[in-house]
């Protein structure tokens, strides 16, 4: 992987239409820094022998529970502040065409 430069960085900067002080480009050149020797860290360690997995956990797991209604608010309470309403909806102007 090439180096990165200060002016390399700011070159990027512009090209994603923001500017970006010296001093900013150095703390993101610094940053980058870390993290490439963290990456050729992690270059270093011996996977030869190590079968590739798919999936990080031999069972697959769901993360997601089940709902449960908690601390429900009435209606007229959620509504009242809105600036129209119809039916127990907010009004809203039309977004899309």
């Amino acid at each position: 992987m090439k180096e990165m430069d200060v002016k390399g960085f700011k070159a990027l900067a512009l090209q994603c239409r923001f500017e970006l002080s010296d001093e900013e480009a150095q703390d993101i050149k610094n940053e980058f820094d870390v993290l490439i020797s963290q990456m050729r860290l992690l270059d270093k360690i011996d996977t030869e022998n190590v079968e590739p997995m798919v999936y990080p956990f031999e069972e697959p797991t769901s993360f997601l529970r089940e709902d449960v209604v908690e601390n429900v608010l009435p209606i007229k309470e959620v509504l009242k502040n809105a600036p129209k309403e119809k039916n127990g909806f907010f009004v809203t102007q039309k977004v899309v065409g």
